[in-house]
């Protein structure tokens, strides 16, 4: 992990997230869907600044490590992910607005945790990796 910096401050704040989509709905089940929302989520984090570890999409949710700047709360990682990823979505997939009439794709929960000293980055990126439909 390498420190990261910006005009005031300097960083290295790594979270491990997750939460599920709406329902537990198992809407990602093909890989290029799946492949889609990786690249999605590595590009709305980029664009704010974030970047994204190793993701880990599972039919009914997500897990991924994530780098953000200080002045990015895990909360606001969580909202800027869940809303801007929703709407891209919804437009790519245009048949998730008939499972999600309501306009949420993701629960509005979410599982954070920070990385650091005695829980290092590889061995929860190593976790995220691990996860897979028959540990469910």
């Amino acid at each position: 992990m390498a420190i990261q910096h910006s005009s005031h401050a300097r960083h290295e704040l790594w979270y491990h997230f997750a939460w599920s989509t709406k329902y537990r709905k198992h809407v990602w089940k093909d890989e290029e869907k799946i492949e889609t929302v990786k690249r999605l989520f590595r590009k709305i984090a980029n664009h704010y600044g974030m970047n994204i570890g190793v993701v880990e999409l599972l039919s009914d949710h997500i897990h991924f490590s994530v780098t953000a700047p200080p002045r990015i709360a895990p909360s606001s990682v969580a909202q800027i992910l869940k809303s801007v990823s929703t709407k891209a979505l919804f437009n790519y997939y245009p048949e998730l607005k008939r499972i999600y009439w309501g306009g949420e794709l993701w629960v509005q929960g979410y599982f954070v945790r920070t990385i650091g000293p005695g829980l290092t980055k590889e061995q929860i990126e190593k976790y995220i990796l691990e996860q897979s439909e028959e540990s469910d």
